[in-house]
């Protein structure tokens, strides 16, 4: 290498490391990021410097071919990929397949297919290979029933195989992440919105142990992929009110806050991959990690599945169908689940509905196009019925939602030079979604207006007592189209896998929007009023994305190297005046420093646009009286609402953006990765508030049966309140250590181990301020304390602990679970006493600071409204003992055709009652409750 080209690749790494990667810790920033961008530069610019173009393009290339084979018969339909080159190939009906003009060199192969073992093996070109899978059941050794160690282009990922969700007897994709590293196991539950989380301390997939604010933007962050086709619910707009409850309803919906998981059956699954590192840049709208799942779809034979635990009852057939000769299959299945988490009290239950038709085939004449389709219909009903012991109230909510799905998904292998493949997707997604909120309003007198501007009106009073009922329709669309092309070369000794590709993506909500029953509008408590919306009078959100990708693969030193280094561009509603956009370079490495010993890290960011809800919440309409006159003689009576509307629209409304790094080691079928994770700008409706001017009237003068005479006298009185708008408030640190050690089989006792587990730090906390002050007697009301943005963090070191008993003859498996949680911890952040700022309440002075000097912070005294008493128990770490739970797994197949499994959580109904740290004289009784459930398989 020449003076000149090692000056310029040392100056560019030195950039790359002082200008992007600042604040990245040093051990990382050493161990991994420096060497990988410095030495794929490094190789990179020698090579191209010492490589004529004539070489670049005229290298020599050979064919890759193999045969597929099981019980000695030729497996078409298999999956076959070249890790190297990101390559992907289907094995013929004569079991054979071939990668054409490929580079010299070692490569790594992984044939997959529908109920068989996934095999890897190397290869180098112009070698035959014969594969032989084997079925993915009880009766061979070695069936994998639990979360693999896997790499996704680089990314730190888990592989889950059909026979693990069976084995674990999972009812929704939820239950699946139980077998991800870290990951604390909870009891099956319908009775809320199930939503994904990936690396968060604290959390439960029900989210009753952590904090509302991150639990949304972590989930609403994790992108859902099924075949190909990425679920959105980004024209999710089932809130009441975001004014007054942000994304919120009584009924159960998602909205603002990620997939619901409940929807999603896991019995049509074939496999899962869970990324929990950096994804390549293919993935986009994200700030977390991917659950991508591809559902089943070859010839299978008739199979039903009927499960019972407790709260939930399920069925589910599906059978997959050759439709003729070179002509495909159709896999279709139906699922029904019914489940009531209380089973005296079935007043709340939660009903799910599933049926879906995918069709593969390999087309063309030289079956060089790959084509899988998906339809899946699902009707998903979260009632809660009038509870008996409180018909008085007549309290009803419900969430009645459909959904329709289509996607196809292909890729054409051209073998072309700079088209190698061509990989599409595109898809439809369409929403019925009915939201229904009922209640009895008893025992008090109001007036509400329905006046959509500025200004006083007369107004009827309402019952003292009527029904109010709430509805909101919805009818989200989503189009989906993505296109990349994937190509290869080699310069000098380095492979190069380049792909480049584009995505468009349309939300929008076609919905009748949010109504009220009759005449009689929702009383409003607050003061911000409640107002029909139209949802299809939104705006769609459009997005558009390119990307591209280098895979870069050399031996250095006689090791492999591997850099995986891409740019996603993101623009959000593309020319227009309000567009967004972001850049998201991400790269992964890894370097085999030893014989099946190497170092892997990575370092990335991504971006995710803000759902609907939060591009155009609902306009603030603030009622307040102006007078309140009321008599019994309707005659005499008199009301006066004045309504204020504010635009809660918030123009510098940002994507949300994550910055992800990673470092870590795998030894063999050992591995530990350290991470560190970010989220500056996550999404939420943030507390706002405003302070407006409202005339007062009073009654001069009334007689008998007339309405009443008004004074002249009208008087202003400046009036606070406080709204919901959205904004990126949310800035979440997560942190920690995971590690997934397979210890291999015991062959005397039949037995593998398996331990995995994490060391998770969450810290979350509001960029903005939190703003109050208390009303005092004989005190002006005339200003807003200013304090710290309030937050939460959590601490939690948790390993799971698997025995895997087999005997293959027999066809019995069993699995022993110990988790166990070492540190559980949790602590409040910046609740103080004393404002940094104060408000002034003056009309138009809303969001204007003004900074308090350390005197006058001094000077605040504890029956001020500006001091506000927090509780010692704020101040004080909540810390737990160490906690155990014991569940076990068993599987026993009667020949090929009939299965039952059955499983126990919590086996030794282990819940302690332990003395909470921050409130000594409470007892919380910790665990999950005993629970278990049963299944019943027949092949037919």
């Amino acid at each position: 290498m020449n003076e000149n080209a090692l000056f310029q690749v040392v100056l560019f790494s030195f950039i790359l490391n002082k200008v992007y990667l600042r604040d990245f810790p040093r051990i990382m920033k050493k161990l991994f990021l420096s060497a990988a961008l410095w030495g794929s530069t490094l190789l990179t610019g020698y090579l191209l410097a010492s490589t004529n173009t004539a070489y670049f393009f005229q290298q020599q290339s050979i064919d890759i071919k193999g045969l597929v084979l099981s019980n000695g018969k030729p497996l078409a339909g298999s999956t076959v990929s070249l890790v190297e080159l990101g390559l992907t190939a289907s094995s013929e009906n004569n079991g054979q397949f071939v990668f054409s003009k490929v580079p010299l060199g070692n490569y790594t192969l992984i044939v997959q297919h529908a109920g068989m073992k996934a095999y890897q093996l190397k290869v180098i070109p112009g070698q035959d290979v014969k594969i032989e899978l084997e079925e993915n059941t009880i009766a061979i050794d070695d069936v994998q029933v639990i979360g693999q160690r896997s790499k996704v282009k680089g990314a730190t990922s888990t592989f889950i195989s059909r026979q693990a969700i069976e084995h674990l007897q999972a009812t929704s994709i939820a239950e699946v992440l139980q077998l991800l590293p870290g990951q604390a196991i909870y009891n099956p539950s319908f009775s809320q919105i199930n939503t994904p989380l990936i690396r968060q301390g604290g959390s439960s997939p029900t989210g009753t142990t952590h904090d509302s604010k991150s639990r949304s933007v972590a989930s609403l962050g994790t992108s859902i992929i099924v075949n190909g086709a990425q679920l959105s619910n980004n024209a999710d707009m089932q809130a009441v009110n975001t004014a007054s409850g942000g994304v919120l309803s009584s009924f159960g919906n998602a909205s603002g806050r990620g997939t619901d998981l409940r929807q999603l059956t896991a019995d049509n699954v074939e496999s899962i991959e869970v990324i929990r590192g950096i994804p390549s840049v293919e993935y986009g709208d994200l700030t977390s990690g991917v659950i991508d799942v591809k559902t089943k779809a070859a010839v299978q034979p008739l199979q039903a599945k009927f499960r019972l635990n407790p709260t939930l009852k399920q069925g589910w057939v599906g059978q997959g169908f050759a439709v003729g000769k070179d002509q495909g299959a159709l896999f279709v299945d139906v699922d029904y689940t019914y489940a009531a988490n209380n089973q005296i009290q079935t007043s709340e239950s939660y009903k799910r509905f599933n049926t879906s038709l995918q069709y593969t085939n390999t087309l063309g004449a030289n079956r060089n196009l790959y084509t899988n389709t998906t339809l899946a219909f699902g009707g998903y009903y979260d009632d809660s019925k009038i509870d008996p012991d409180l018909t008085v109230n007549q309290v009803i909510n419900q969430s009645e939602n459909y959904d329709l799905r289509f996607s196809t998904n292909g890729r054409w292998n051209l073998d072309k030079r700079f088209a190698r493949n061509i990989n599409y997707v595109l898809s439809a997604q369409l929403g019925f979604q009915n939201g229904f909120q009922q209640m009895m309003n008893n025992g008090s007198l109001f007036a509400v207006s329905n006046a959509l501007v500025d200004g006083t009106y007369e107004v009827d009073f309402l019952p003292s007592s009527y029904l109010q009922q709430i509805y909101i329709k919805g009818k989200p669309l989503n189009l989906q189209a993505r296109l990349s092309d994937n190509f290869y070369f080699s310069t000098g000794a380095a492979r190069h896998a380049i792909t480049v590709g584009g995505t468009y993506t349309l939300d929008k909500n076609f919905g009748q929007g949010k109504y009220f029953a009759g005449d009689m509008p929702p009383k409003n408590n607050s003061g911000l009023g409640f107002r029909p919306r139209r949802f299809e009078d939104i705006p769609a959100l459009n997005q558009l994305a390119f990307y591209a990708e280098d895979k870069l693969a050399v031996d250095v030193f006689g090791r492999s190297l591997d850099i995986v280094a891409g740019l996603r561009y993101d623009w959000m509603q593309p020319f227009r005046d309000d567009a967004k956009n972001a850049f998201s370079p991400r790269i992964n490495a890894s370097y085999e420093l030893f014989k099946d010993f190497s170092i892997h890290g990575g370092y990335g960011w991504s971006a995710k646009a803000p759902s609907l809800i939060y591009m155009y919440p609902d306009p603030v309409y603030l009622d307040v009286f102006s007078l309140s006159h009321y008599k019994q003689d309707p005659a005499e009576r008199l009301a006066l609402v004045t309504t204020r509307v504010f635009d809660a629209q918030n123009q510098n409304l940002e994507m949300a953006k994550s910055k992800k790094r990673e470092v870590g080691v795998d030894y063999k079928k050992f591995s530990i990765s350290v991470y560190d994770e970010r989220i500056a700008n996550g999404l939420d409706m943030y507390q706002y508030y405003n302070f407006t001017n409202v005339p007062i009237y009073t009654v001069a003068t009334q007689q008998p049966g007339q309405r009443p005479e008004l004074s002249e006298v009208v008087k202003d009185s400046l009036y606070v309140t406080d709204y919901r708008v959205p904004s990126n408030n949310v800035n979440i640190v997560n942190r920690g250590i995971e590690f997934d050690f397979d210890f291999g089989k015991v062959k005397p006792l039949r037995t593998s181990f398996t331990l995995n587990g994490a060391y998770a730090y969450t810290k979350s906390f509001d960029n903005n301020p939190f703003v109050y002050a208390r009303r005092m007697p004989n005190q002006p009301y005339n200003k807003l304390g200013v304090y710290e943005g309030r937050g939460k963090e959590y601490t939690r070191f948790l390993t799971t602990l698997r025995a895997i008993h087999q005997i293959p003859e027999l066809r019995l498996l069993i699995t022993l679970t110990a988790q166990t949680i070492w540190t559980d911890k949790d602590k409040y952040l910046n609740y103080t006493s004393r404002p940094y700022a104060v408000m002034d309440i003056v009309e138009g002075g809303a969001g204007e600071e003004r900074m308090l000097s350390e005197q006058e912070i001094a000077a605040i005294s504890e029956t001020s409204g500006l001091f506000l008493p927090v509780a010692e128990s704020y101040y004080r770490t909540e810390s737990w003992k160490p906690l155990w739970l014991f569940n076990t797994k068993v599987t026993k197949e009667f020949g090929k055709n009939y299965g039952f499994s059955f499983y126990v959580n919590n086996i030794t109904n282990n819940r302690p009652y332990q003395r909470s740290k921050r409130n000594p004289d409470q007892l919380e009784k910790r665990n999950i409750p005993i629970f278990f459930g049963s299944e019943l398989s027949i092949k037919f």
